[in-house]
């Protein structure tokens, strides 16, 4: 029996304006000629699971709900009004008729918005929620909406099923086979080593992160950064800290209410602790190139020797960044912060990890005077993510859980 799924989700905005400004006359195109080019983009999960459901039983198809100018080709196409982001996915849904829908951007699209499409759209018998980042408990009554929520790391799988939340499924994060067919095969290895990512400077977030590759940059490295410097997120960091308090006060005085009724209140009532802002040396900031993103990244990757991944602060101990599966994918040697379920996805002679910034400094300094070893450890590394942790292993776990539901 064949399902039509759905899955839907949001793109960071930063990479959004990154495309529109690179594609100024895409926007010309028919909403399927936009969709086929933005996927072909390779950003984050892409269509990657569209593709693996297609080659199974599914009749998949892929949603970026605040890809706005391609949302309002959609409309123009279709003949329906331009509405909200939320108003625009309902119609597409309608027009759909999906029996599963799988929500990504659980955080923006959960709790009566999912009881509602249920209600609008008959045809859909079971709704899947995602969760791969630090969730608060204001969120748990939103997330029971869900039938089904995939978990990028048994952590997260462990603290929603404890708070009663519904069964979740473990799904790591994984590499896009298609890349590689897409990307030139003669790109020679230009850079000693490679950090691509965010610098988020609120909430002390990427404080370890900031620190190495403070020291890093003082090395005598071919260094390439492209990174997203989060400045924004410093600013107002005064109106952040009275904001709040004054929501955590509301609480305590039993006027929650107020906070989901304040837009602003309600954004800093569900953080887990008190704003505060990093601050990043002079020196790397003249290191820091612009970020790319999608299949400029993986370019960047492929030409490194050494790629760089470093779990948020907060990301507890336990594996679960998609960097590590694009860097592996790519060829390049992965350097990963070490955790304790690490060995679940790679062997120690895969991948290289480390317990201290020394440490990552001296196997940096190790690995570039002992090539033939960087190149086996990134051949190693690569054929385990090729042969175990693709797209299409990870569609074949959601399936299971997809037939055991459904029966």
């Amino acid at each position: 029996m064949s399902y039509r799924l759905v899955k839907i989700t949001s793109y960071y905005k930063d990479f959004l304006s990154y495309y529109y400004n690179s594609n100024p006359k895409v926007n010309e195109l028919n909403y399927d000629e936009q969709h086929a080019h933005l996927m072909k983009q390779r950003f984050a999960w892409s269509d990657a699971y569209a593709f693996a459901f297609n080659q199974m039983w599914y009749e998949a198809s892929e949603i970026v709900a605040n890809a706005r100018p391609m949302q309002e080709q959609w409309c123009a196409d279709n003949g329906v009004e331009h509405g909200s982001d939320k108003e625009i996915l309902v119609a597409q849904l309608k027009k759909m008729q999906p029996e599963i829908i799988w929500l990504q951007d659980s955080y923006s699209f959960n709790g009566d918005f999912v009881r509602f499409l249920k209600k609008q759209i008959p045809s859909i018998r079971l709704a899947i929620g995602n969760c791969c980042s630090p969730i608060t408990p204001q969120f748990y009554p939103d997330f029971k909406a869900f039938d089904l929520i995939t978990v990028c790391a048994p952590y997260f799988k462990n603290l929603l099923e404890e708070n009663g939340l519904p069964k979740c499924i473990v799904i790591p994060h994984a590499f896009d086979g298609r890349i590689l067919k897409e990307s030139k095969s003669d790109l020679k290895k230009k850079f000693d080593f490679l950090f691509t990512g965010s610098l988020i400077l609120d909430q002390n977030f990427h404080k370890e992160r900031i620190k190495l590759l403070e020291q890093l940059v003082d090395e005598d490295l071919d260094i390439n950064l492209l990174i997203n410097l989060n400045t924004d997120s410093s600013k107002g960091i005064y109106a952040r800290q009275a904001a709040y308090l004054a929501s955590h006060l509301l609480k305590k005085s039993g006027l929650n209410i107020i906070n989901q009724k304040v837009n602003g209140l309600s954004k800093v009532s569900k953080l887990q602790f008190f704003p505060r802002a990093s601050k990043v040396s002079s020196a790397l900031r003249q290191q820091i190139k612009p970020p790319v993103f999608g299949k400029d990244m993986f370019r960047e990757i492929s030409r490194s020797k050494i790629s760089f991944n470093i779990h948020g602060d907060i990301a507890s101990d336990f594996a679960a960044n998609m960097r590590m599966y694009e860097v592996t994918g790519m060829g390049s040697c992965l350097l990963t912060d070490w955790k304790n379920d690490l060995d679940s996805y790679f062997r120690s002679d895969e991948v290289v990890a480390y317990k201290s910034l020394d440490e990552a400094k001296e196997k940096i300094s190790y690995l570039l005077q002992n090539t033939d070893e960087l190149e086996t450890i990134a051949s190693r590394g690569q054929k385990r993510t090729l042969c175990e942790h693709t797209f299409e292993n990870r569609a074949a776990i959601i399936d299971e859980a997809i037939k055991k539901l459904l029966k």
